[in-house]
């Protein structure tokens, strides 16, 4: 079914792109003021307080982009279902 060089070469790459991942990845810091520390964000996770439940209007997305989503997912389902 396969050959062994295909086998071979797929496991290779594998491997390639797990030992690039694993070294060339480095640990996410958070920003704490001026100061960079791991644990910037625990900070804010344990504020006490409600933030605010309004709305930012700049933030919403227009028309344009509300229509272009709707497209792309009725473009998806056509492409899935007649392809």
């Amino acid at each position: 079914m396969f050959r062994s060089n295909t086998i071979l070469t797929t496991v290779f790459v594998c491997l390639l792109l797990l030992a690039c991942v694993a070294v060339l990845t480095e640990d996410a810091y958070a920003k704490d003021d001026d100061v960079v520390s791991p644990g910037a964000d625990k900070k804010m996770a344990t504020q006490e307080g409600l933030g605010s439940k309004e709305w930012d209007e700049n933030q919403l997305p227009g028309k344009f982009e509300i229509g272009l989503a709707l497209g792309s997912i009725v473009a998806m389902i056509g492409v899935i279902k007649f392809v």
